[in-house]
This record gives structure tokens, sequence and C-alpha cells, in this order.
């Protein structure tokens, strides 16, 4: 700023520096005292122009520099939060959204990612993911491009559940994470099918808990990250809290045998640990 400032000095300097050297050049016919006068106005304009010229550098840089600013302050918004005035604790979304300088908007992204859903699971368009793309679960994963598409092809869910439906709702876009989609889901569907080729079809109804997931895009509007199978309240449902596939393996009566495809249970330590922990209560108490 000072340095714009002293360019506006400069040029308004300017006429007032060019008038005294026309005076001092009609002087000069009269002595010597004028030569010099003319002399010292030329070197006071010379020093104007190079002023300028400095300005005008100075100038050129600002904008690189304010940018650069505005990006840092940016990422730092990014990392630590804008905060809601009244709530101190509570992110101010949409501010934090505004200031994002992912080229995509949240309104493109939650659009690619129910065109994305919207599409029959193992029919995915492996085009749309990224080479660098990656698939995770709770427990599952990561998963590269080519062993997820294989996957999911192999459960061949939609054979085993004709009418599943998962029901996606609450898309929305991180605030920290501008480039990724958050979604909930509460998926239905009726084992009227074969399931993965082998499980005839129970006739059982699945119902799942609510669970989340995402989509991270990339600058080019492809899928670099996919997460499933968070489950947010492993009290609702008939899957046994389970997320996923492992969740309808359950619900028709045919889990995978291994603990991590099993309703949670508390093992034996954490229930010790319990013990201690209510024991040492109730010797408090008294």
């Amino acid at each position: 700023m000072s340095k714009c400032l002293s360019a506006l000095l400069f040029l308004s300097s300017t006429p007032a520096v060019v008038g005294r050297l026309t005076q001092s050049a009609s002087a000069s016919r009269s002595g010597r005292s004028s030569i010099v006068t003319g002399a010292k106005a030329f070197a006071q304009l010379r020093q104007t122009r190079a002023g300028l010229r400095n300005a005008l550098r100075a100038g050129s840089q600002l904008q690189p520099a304010a940018e650069a600013t505005a990006q840092s302050s940016r990422k730092d918004n990014q990392a630590i939060g804008i905060f809601d005035s009244n709530f101190p604790e509570v992110v101010d979304e949409d501010q934090m959204l505004f200031q994002s300088g992912f080229p995509i908007s949240p309104e493109e992204l939650i659009e690619k990612a129910k065109r994305y859903y919207a599409t029959p699971i193992g029919q995915w368009d492996r085009d749309e993911l990224a080479e660098d793309f990656k698939f995770m679960g709770p427990v599952v994963g990561p998963l590269d491009r080519d062993s997820f598409l294989k996957a999911v092809s192999g459960f061949r869910l939609l054979d085993a559940f004709p009418d599943n439906n998962a029901r996606y709702y609450h898309f929305r876009v991180d605030p920290f994470e501008t480039n990724r989609v958050w979604t909930t889901s509460r998926a239905i569907g009726t084992n009227t099918g074969v399931f993965a080729g082998t499980i005839p079809p129970t006739g059982k109804v699945v119902e799942s808990p609510p669970q989340t997931l995402s989509l991270k895009f990339n600058e080019e509007g492809k899928i670099t990250l996919m997460t499933v199978g968070y489950v947010m309240d492993r009290s609702v449902g008939n899957t046994g809290g389970l997320g996923g596939v492992f969740g309808y393996l359950y619900a028709i009566g045919k889990p995978l045998p291994f603990p991590e495809a099993q309703p949670w249970t508390m093992s034996k330590r954490y229930r010790f640990f319990n013990f201690l922990g209510s024991l040492r209560s109730k010797f408090s108490k008294q």
C-alpha cells in the first residue's frame, strides 16, 4: 500500500515539476542561476520517472502476493474452521464452502454423487474412477480400482435382492474436505434370488441401519476414494449392527465365519475392564 501511495504522490507532483522545468528553460537566457535551476528540475524529473517505474514494478508484484496470502488464509480456514458467531464450537459451513478453492462447486459434486449412486451396484463405469482410486470400509480395504470392481460384481447383490433400494439421503459436502460428498443410506431389500451365485433365496427382508458413505473427487471430477458401511446406530434394523454386504448376509442367516462379519460382542478383556470400573465405583461410594 505504501508503494502505491508513493506512486500517486509522484504522479500528483509531476505537473508542478514540468511547470518549473518550463519556467527554468525560459529563464535560462537571463543568467547562470536559471541554468542551475533548470538542471535541478531535470534531476527531479528523472527521480520522478524512476519512482514511477519502481512503483509500477511493486504494483505488479502485489497481485500474486495477495493471491498467495488469500490461498494461505483459505487453507488455514479449512484446517481450523470458521465458526458461527453465536455458537463458538459450531463451524459456519456455508462460509467455509464459499471460501473453498476447489474448482467444482458443492452443488455439482452432490449431483455427481447422486448420478454415481443411481447406477446399479456392479454396473459402475470404470472410467469414472481415478487411476489412484481406493475403496474402504470399516474392516475392508483399501482396494484399488480393479479389485473393487471385481469384488462388487462377484456378490451379484441385485440378483439376490431384485427390489433392493439403498434409500440414499442427506447429501452434503464436507466443509473441511470440500472435494468430498457424504451420504446416508438405510437400505432395504427382499432376498428372492441366489446370493453370490451359491446361497439360495430365503425370502427374508433386510433392513439395514443408517450407514455413512462418502465419495471423494479430484479436480477432473473423477472419484479417488469411496467409503461405505460405517454404521451410525447399530440398534436399528435387523443386520446385527453390521453394514455393507456383511449386514445382508447376517440378516438372511448366512453370516461369514469370522468376527468382523458377526455382530459386535464385548471381549473378555473389555468385560473385565468394566468389572474393575464398577468395583471401583462401588468402593468409592462407601
